[in-house]
């Protein structure tokens, strides 16, 4: 019986491996282990375009150190305030995509003067005459 049961061990067939090519106790099916992942384009931008960079030229005590995507997009401003024209299309497909700073709730607006005019002359043409409804004169 004991030669029936060696030659089982020995047996290859379906779930019996031969006992050559098994794995050895206490080491691992796949030592390498799984290769690393390749980063992608994503990953790179991100991390290309949140390094820090440093700024010459910078008076003392102002923030010198920027992200590299902050440098592009402040370059790309500048380029486009000087009148190029590829930079001013590169620099509005950036601020309709990602927006501005300036809050949407925020109102803006414009005031132009025609004409150079006095403090009196302004107050005369601009302040208001009457009190605001309800409220009492100061003469009573």
């Amino acid at each position: 019986m004991d030669e029936e049961k060696r030659n089982d061990d020995e047996a290859v067939g379906y779930r019996r491996p031969p006992k050559a090519s098994q794995f050895k106790r206490g080491q691992s099916g796949n030592p390498g282990g799984r290769p690393r992942k390749t980063p992608g384009r994503q990953s790179i931008a991100a991390r290309v375009l949140g390094q820090m960079r440093r700024l010459s030229g910078q008076p003392k005590g102002s923030r010198v150190r920027y992200t590299t995507l902050e440098v592009i997009v402040m370059t790309l401003k500048q380029l486009t305030a000087t009148g190029h024209a590829a930079a001013s299309a590169l620099y509005m497909r950036f601020v309709e995509r990602h927006g501005t700073s300036q809050a949407p709730d925020q109102k803006s607006g414009y005031v132009v003067i025609p004409q150079r005019l006095t403090r009196e002359e302004w107050e005369a043409r601009y302040m208001p005459k009457d009190d605001p409804p309800g409220q009492p004169d100061a003469d009573d």
